[in-house]
């Protein structure tokens, strides 16, 4: 009997090949309205959906489901993680939504779902600015240009984030003392106001290399505590408490 061949290509390859074994052509529509009364206001909403569906008909695509996720002001359901959890699940093969600036929450945000989708090959297509990603490639000139505003915001408050650390140290503070925590705190508040969750705000501390007072990485529940020390309202404002299946593309 002769031996069995290697399956072919890597294993995120053959992944991608097993969803598109069910979910070729399909796509999921996505709609965020940032209020309540956006949400209620039925006719703003069918308008949305109906452009999903003219653009999924000229594209040829099919049209599976639309995920309508309204933001309320003190949590943000996990919609487009749901979305995203179907996709890998083999449900379809992209993400359908209205606009580029209504996908994420934020730049920064955006910034995490476009790198999530160019890794995981799912195809991301805007009603209004057309394809953004295909078949794992970036494929819009004016996205670059989005990413990179994200990017320097990133760096910007990672730059902050060091120069606490220089400070601190060069005080003579151990890290993780307490004095530390104030600059990270104010950090943690600031991206929780611009809609990261608590799990995207540990992940980005962790792979920064930081942690806790103990010496353990930061988990939400902790961000979560010292955001209600040095600013309780941006806890109000920010999304919610998950994220973690984002974390991979932070």
């Amino acid at each position: 009997m002769g031996r069995m061949g290697r399956p072919r290509g890597t294993k995120k390859q053959r992944e991608q090949q097993a969803r598109l074994a069910t979910g070729a052509g399909k796509f999921i529509g996505y709609i965020r309205v940032s209020t309540q009364a956006q949400g209620e206001n039925g006719h703003s909403l069918a308008g949305q959906a109906t452009r999903l569906q003219e653009v999924a008909a000229r594209e040829g695509l099919e049209l599976v489901d639309i995920v309508t996720e309204v933001e309320s002001g003190a949590k943000e359901r996990d919609g487009l993680a749901d979305v995203q959890a179907r996709i890998l699940a083999g449900e379809a093969q992209g993400i359908l939504f209205p606009k580029v600036d209504r996908l994420g929450r934020n730049q920064i945000h955006l910034l995490k779902v476009v790198a999530w989708a160019v890794d995981e090959g799912v195809d991301l297509l805007a009603a209004d600015e057309g394809w953004q990603v295909r078949t794992g490639q970036k494929v819009d000139k004016m996205l670059p240009f989005r990413l990179a505003m994200a990017e320097v915001e990133l760096e910007r408050i990672k730059e902050r984030t060091r120069d606490g650390l220089a400070a601190a140290k060069a005080k003579g503070v151990k890290l993780g003392r307490p004095a530390l925590n104030v600059a990270l705190e104010a950090d943690a508040a600031e991206l929780r106001r611009k809609g990261l969750t608590l799990q995207d705000i540990a992940d980005m501390f962790n792979a920064q290399g930081l942690r806790t007072t103990k010496g353990t990485e930061y988990r939400p529940t902790t961000i979560y505590r010292m955001i209600e020390r040095f600013d309780p309202e941006a806890n109000q404002v920010g999304g919610g408490w998950s994220g973690k299946r984002l974390a991979a593309v932070a």
